[in-house]
């Protein structure tokens, strides 16, 4: 592997421009430190970054090179230092773990930001009663249970709403639901 590769595979955007100063909230959102930014515009994931507001987009050298005004090679050079990663050899076993074991953490709370949106827009509308009264009635103590499970219930808790709700296109179903009462 070369310097490149083993930078890529031995750091994330997110920790780096945490460690550089850049404060990265929950949603993965941050003020662009590459033009002047009055609200977060910057979406700063474990792998990229792109700000809505600039354009500024790419990898986590991308990041460095442009934090640092510097090229590729010596943005690459300088994480490695400042992260302590050997150039000469490739990324261990145990990285490479670390690195699927996150990929598939972040999968699971992508999902489940996603079916907390969609019960919650489902929630709002039983609660307007935008739908019939049996159906709103019937449904909205489900849907709480589900949303305050999704807030403080532990992660196999959190875990099995979000198999259950992805599980037979549960979730999609209340996305046209959703849908359907937007176009009403």
């Amino acid at each position: 592997m070369n310097l490149f590769q083993n930078v890529k595979y031995g750091m994330n955007c997110r920790e780096t421009a945490e460690r550089y100063g850049v404060f990265v909230n929950r949603q993965g959102k941050a003020l662009c430190p590459f033009h002047n930014d009055r609200h977060p515009s910057l979406l700063v994931a474990d792998d990229h970054y792109y700000c809505f507001a600039c354009g500024a987009h790419g990898d986590v050298i991308d990041f460095a090179a442009n934090f640092f005004a510097l090229p590729l090679y010596e943005a690459a050079q300088r994480l490695a230092a400042d992260f302590g990663i050997d150039t000469d050899r490739p990324p261990t076993k145990e990285i490479l773990e670390k690195r699927r074991q996150q990929t598939e953490a972040q999968q699971l709370m992508e999902n489940e930001r996603l079916c907390f949106s969609v019960l919650s827009d489902y929630a709002h509308l039983q609660r307007e009663h935008r739908m019939s009264f049996v159906e709103a009635y019937h449904k909205l103590d489900e849907t709480e249970y589900y949303l305050d499970i999704l807030c403080a219930g532990d992660s196999h808790e959190r875990a099995e709403v979000v198999s259950y709700l992805l599980a037979d296109g549960r979730l999609d179903k209340l996305k046209e639901k959703i849908n359907g009462r937007d176009a009403a």
